[in-house]
């Protein structure tokens, strides 16, 4: 399964675009919701990136099983977990951020299995930015 499409967002049974994304984390919110009955954003498995180095900057990080997924709005970046901080899916050379550490901690999606109606985060996102995988 290929974890990034021919339009640059990122997939894993569903897709994030970052230019759509408006920020409001009514998809962190139901997964929290998912995970623990009560709107725990701690227990998210999909969370709001704010960058700090743009105002009004933000993407979403996504947790996979073996990857991190993080989709800006200049493109989707794949995070192998445990690599070292210098290694990614392109082989670029890349600095380690701290940050990213609570994220890990998280279970991976589970695209909520038990759901009846599907992953909460697509069901719940206004602007159609997280879709399911066709």
């Amino acid at each position: 399964m290929d974890l990034i499409n021919h339009k640059g967002t990122a997939t894993m049974g569903v897709n994030i675009d970052a230019l759509k994304c408006i920020g409001c984390m009514a998809c962190e919110m139901a997964c929290g919701y998912h995970r623990d009955d009560g709107f725990a954003f701690l227990s998210a498995c999909i969370v709001l990136y704010r960058g700090r180095e743009k105002k009004n900057y933000f993407g979403v990080i996504l947790k996979e099983e073996e990857r991190l997924v993080v989709a800006r709005p200049e493109g989707v970046e794949v995070k192998i977990i445990g690599a070292s901080g210098d290694e990614d899916t392109s082989g670029e050379k890349k600095d380690e951020d701290a940050s990213a550490k609570p994220m890990l901690l998280r279970e991976p999606c589970d695209l909520c299995e038990e759901m009846k109606y599907g992953p909460m985060c697509v069901k719940v996102c206004p602007v159609d930015a997280i879709t399911l995988e066709s």
